[in-house]
């Protein structure tokens, strides 16, 4: 027998070997917590919605309550949003009961549409009786890995020339590197001062940083490179590394050391260091579309998101209006515009909308930013 019930996150641990059983650094219930503890506000609460068959918790999704309803329990950090849904069975489940944990709308963002365990939640969404949007969030840069030599063959020439000739000349000027797999509270005050005099913006959330390194590493889930020239530190790197994918996760350096591309140098050391001694067969570059990131890494994937929203609730009937009918409509212009068709408009109201149902909508992602040791 099946029951679907919504748990404090504290109390999360009834399912911590779902969590454990993730194989992603981000799935971990250490993860959760870190997000929980430092990225909330104030009128925000971590949960966790289960399916339970037996008295045992089948499938688990963190998710955050609110007034107008819940949403994912993710934050700008987030590169893979993975609940615990081991099984598809499950999965559907739990997603067609989202009336029970998403009174009015549920907002979910970062998934995986390759994961079929993610599919068949978002199927079960679907058969929830909710009005369900979903639609392409960011990019998220991959590359397949063996043999580092490989890997490097494959990368464009003027990378290759840029990192032998920039190596060449910092090992002259005294270039060291560190990877650090433990004891972390060095490399994690050397990043601090190298990310404070770069140019990034100060970080949304100034303790999840120190607060995620903590509780990964203790379960080997985190490594941090740095790079030094004559004795001084000018790039630090986060990596997530768990079963064989290393995640590049943030990333600074010193713009007083530009001439020597730091960023370049240290990305091209770790990527040789953990293919080699971690075993790692993929690479990705965390979030966004930066330009610089398709010299490293040469396949992309999206992640997506979903709004489901209950037309019952004043919630969920306002993010029908506001955040699914709008999108609707965007969709059938611009497949109008694409077939050059001659068609009439007509307006669309919501129960139109929840009577026929919401195929995907796909919305192109643009570019994150700045990055962060781009070639000049």
């Amino acid at each position: 027998m099946s029951e679907t019930a919504v748990l404090p996150l504290a109390e999360a641990g009834v399912s911590q070997g779902l969590f454990a059983a993730s194989g992603c650094a981000e799935g971990t219930l250490s993860w959760f917590r870190t997000l929980a503890a430092t990225t909330l506000a104030s009128h925000e609460n971590a949960a966790v919605a289960v399916l339970m068959r037996d008295g045992i918790v089948a499938a688990a999704l963190p998710i955050v309550q609110m007034k107008s309803g819940a949403r994912g329990l993710t934050a700008p950090y987030t590169t893979l949003y993975a609940p615990a849904l081991p099984h598809k069975d499950a999965a559907w489940e739990l997603g067609r009961a989202a009336r029970i944990y998403a009174s009015g709308a549920l907002r979910l963002d970062g998934l995986d549409p390759a994961d079929p365990c993610a599919a068949a939640f978002l199927r079960g969404l679907q058969d929830s009786g909710l009005a369900v949007l979903q639609y392409e969030g960011f990019a998220n840069w991959y590359e397949p890995v063996s043999v580092f030599d490989s890997y490097w063959s494959a990368r464009p020439s003027r990378l290759r020339s840029t990192v032998r000739r920039k190596l060449a000349a910092a090992t002259k000027s005294g270039l060291e590197f560190l990877v650090f797999r433990d004891n972390f509270a060095r490399p994690l005050a050397i990043y601090d001062e190298i990310y404070g005099s770069s140019w990034k913006t100060p970080e949304p959330h100034p303790s999840f940083m120190s607060e995620m390194v903590k509780g990964l590493g203790t379960a080997g889930l985190i490594l941090m490179g740095v790079m030094s020239i004559a004795g001084r530190a000018v790039a630090a790197q986060i990596w997530l590394v768990s079963a064989g994918r290393g995640t590049i996760f943030k990333l600074a350096h010193r713009e007083d050391a530009a001439e020597h591309s730091p960023g370049t140098l240290l990305t091209y050391w770790m990527a040789k260091t953990l293919i080699g001694e971690e075993g790692l067969r993929e690479i990705d570059f965390g979030r966004g579309d930066d330009p610089y990131k398709r010299d490293w890494l040469s396949h992309r994937r999206t992640r997506i998101g979903v709004v489901a929203a209950d037309w019952r609730s004043s919630a969920g009937l306002a993010a029908i209006v506001r955040d699914i009918v709008p999108a609707l409509g965007a969709r059938a212009v611009r497949k109008h515009l694409q077939t050059n068709r001659r068609c009439s408009a007509r307006a669309v109201s919501a129960s139109d909308v929840v009577g026929r149902g919401f195929p995907a909508l796909y919305r192109r992602a643009t570019p994150s930013g700045r990055p962060d040791d781009a070639e000049r």
